[in-house]
């Protein structure tokens, strides 16, 4: 039990351990503490008539450990002293007290598929009176202890001490990936109490929470454009918590608007979604609150591959500059070093500034401007007027969520069409896992994201699939024919091409006896690096026996890319010939070193977006079935 209130009060980060010869004394003297907390006893008559005497009875090593124990106490601030301990205040003091910050977000209803509270209240946080007009009363510590009653819907009310600001940052290797985590700050299983089963035999899965999420909804509107590598960067600190009754009052708009729904049919189901429109699908039973900074950052992969930029360096330097307003570790300080020196590698100002493709929000607090995290500035200042704020104005960090239709008595005659119009409109507005994108080479064996594409890294082509430079190609030389050729003065010419490019050199058959010849060989020259010093050269001889050919010809061009169909004028005749250069994924123009977006498949991208229940009906009647099936009362 001490044990635990110590490392309650102090966090992790507190050296201090009772050893157990010295717990039966400093049970004693928590005890004390906590009684003159209760009953409010100056701490100059604690010290006098309790503390003192009590040094008389002691001995040295635990005079020793009181004494540290009190340092600490008096170091931390707020103090260590437990806040969660309540009192029943007079009605003259509980009018004239404030509520609890925060005391209306719990029991707030919540949407599920939108990922937002609804503003409307499910559980009655207004009613504070316990009898008498007495009420509950708690100490803030963060509010220089000033009296805050507690409604009665409310419990285990507590501050959190101690905020430990540091930046966490995430990958995300596809939209997909990034929507089945855009339910990550609800604390629990939100389906339970909900039928979301799934025919194992269906060609997808579905997400459903967060599915029309703001930063779900940013994240699938790049990916129509091109393919994205997502990061999150986020920052919290949480200030205080609690949790709502089991059994706890309902608001009388809530309770009277459900009392009023109808028996459950087709005709009446719009009665019911408008209830969910109003109160969404669920009601929020516990929550952590303070704020929240946070910023989606959306960054071309194959771009930023092509810069020589990897999801980790950029992970990691977006990370250094949204950390750099506060206390540096020793890796944060190394990582700085090496991202400076490719900023100045890359002639760019800032990680952030370069991709900027941002979605951001700030949750809990006041503060200015809502990308903090990566304005440049920004100061410490900034920081601490906001964490100062959280005291009095936080907002909803982390919570956990309950079905809205568990709210209700047991033999409520709503709950059953309450709860299948909330499976119905999450169903509706679930995304497929059906993966955005089609891999046009490599293919899906990442666990961490089984949509990202992986292919074999090589000189040309990067783990994730992405050319590893600019000027990447292919090469393919054909329809080489040729007219009017004069070889030997008695007979026809003996006609082969050489054909190179780089170090490579192609060569076609010989035709006898021919002064135009057509010859048929395709060469593939594979991958290739377009640039101003390699050409492509074209050699034809008039091959009279192996040890003696005779060049009729040569000619070299510069290559571009496309479809292109030439011509070289020789002594004797003219030589044709036909090549095509196909940039890699991601590359265009003349030499393939433009960067080039390759927006998701339409058909995919349309799947992935629609809804679940739309689909399933259009894959044929017997998914359909199985919808219907499901949705039966």
């Amino acid at each position: 039990m001490l044990q635990y209130t110590v490392s309650r009060t102090f966090t992790a980060r507190s050296e201090f351990a009772v050893h157990s010869q010295g717990k039966a004394f400093f049970i004693v003297i928590i005890k004390l503490l906590l009684w003159a907390e209760s009953v409010n006893l100056k701490i100059a008559l604690f010290y006098h008539f309790i503390f003192v005497p009590l040094l008389f009875f002691i001995s040295s090593t635990q005079m020793f450990m009181l004494w540290h124990f009190l340092l600490l106490c008096w170091a931390w601030s707020p103090p260590c002293l437990p806040s969660s301990v309540s009192f029943i205040g007079t009605p003259e003091e509980c009018k004239k007290a404030h509520f609890i910050p925060g005391y209306n977000l719990g029991g707030e209803g919540f949407d599920i598929v939108k990922m937002e509270r609804k503003g409307a209240s499910i559980i009655d946080t207004e009613t504070w009176k316990t009898g008498n007009g007495s009420c509950k009363l708690q100490r803030n510590p963060f509010m220089k202890k000033e009296k805050q009653k507690v409604p009665v819907a409310v419990v285990d009310w507590r501050i959190i001490p101690m905020c430990d600001l540091k930046v966490y940052g995430i990958v995300y290797d596809s939209v997909e990936k990034f929507a089945n985590d855009s339910v990550s700050a609800v604390s629990n299983d939100w389906e339970s109490g909900l039928n979301f089963s799934v025919d194992p035999t269906l060609p997808f899965q579905p997400i459903y929470g967060g599915s029309r999420s703001k930063e779900c909804t940013f994240a699938m509107q790049k990916s129509k454009k091109d393919r994205y590598t997502f990061f999150r960067h986020s920052l919290s600190c949480n200030v205080y918590r609690y949790r709502l009754a089991a059994k706890p009052p309902l608001t009388h708009e809530f309770e009277s608007a459900v009392n009023s729904l109808p028996a459950y049919s087709p005709k009446t189901e719009a009665s019911y979604r408008i209830l969910i429109d109003t109160y969404g699908t669920h009601y929020i039973t516990q929550v952590l609150l303070g704020g929240d900074m946070k910023a989606i950052t959306a960054v071309r992969t194959c771009e930023a591959t092509m810069n020589g930029l990897s999801a980790t360096v950029i992970n990691d330097c977006l990370l250094v500059e949204a950390s750099r307003r506060f206390a540096h570790s020793s890796s944060i300080k190394s990582m700085m070093q090496y991202c400076n020196s490719m900023k100045k590698k890359l002639s760019m100002p800032s990680f952030s500034g370069k991709f900027h493709e941002r979605f951001t929000e700030v949750t809990g607090g006041n503060i200015d401007g809502a990308d903090v995290l990566f304005q440049a500035q920004s100061d410490a200042s900034v920081y601490k007027k906001w964490l100062n704020s959280l005291k009095t104005t936080p907002d909803v960090v982390q919570y956990n969520l309950k079905p809205l239709h568990t709210i209700l008595p047991t033999n409520h005659s709503a709950i059953a069409g309450l709860k299948l119009e909330v499976e119905k409109y999450i169903k509706r507005n679930a995304l497929l896992k059906n993966c955005s994108e089609t891999c046009k080479i490599g293919h899906r064996v990442n666990k961490r994201d089984p949509c990202a594409c992986v292919c074999n890294s090589n000189q040309n082509v990067k783990a994730n699939c992405c050319p590893a430079g600019k000027g990447l190609a292919t090469l393919k030389v054909f329809k080489l024919y040729a007219k009017g050729l004069y070889g030997d003065c008695c007979t026809k010419t003996d006609g082969s091409v050489m054909v190179k490019y780089g170090k490579q050199v192609k060569r076609t058959a010989i035709i006898l006896n021919n002064d135009n010849p057509k010859w048929s060989e395709v060469f593939e020259f594979g991958p290739i690096n377009l640039n101003s010093k390699n050409k492509l050269s074209f050699m034809v001889y008039d091959e009279d026996t192996y040890w003696n050919s005779d060049l009729l010809g040569k000619c070299s061009i510069d290559l571009r890319s496309g479809n292109v169909t030439d011509s070289c004028m020789f002594k004797h005749g003219t030589f044709f010939f036909s090549y095509k250069v196909e940039c890699a994924p991601n590359l265009g123009g003349r030499l393939c070193r433009d960067y080039v977006p390759v927006p998701s498949s339409p058909f995919l991208m349309e799947a992935f977006a629609n809804s679940y229940e739309m689909l399933v009906i259009e894959s044929g009647k017997i998914y359909a079935k199985r919808l219907n099936d499901d949705t039966e009362i």
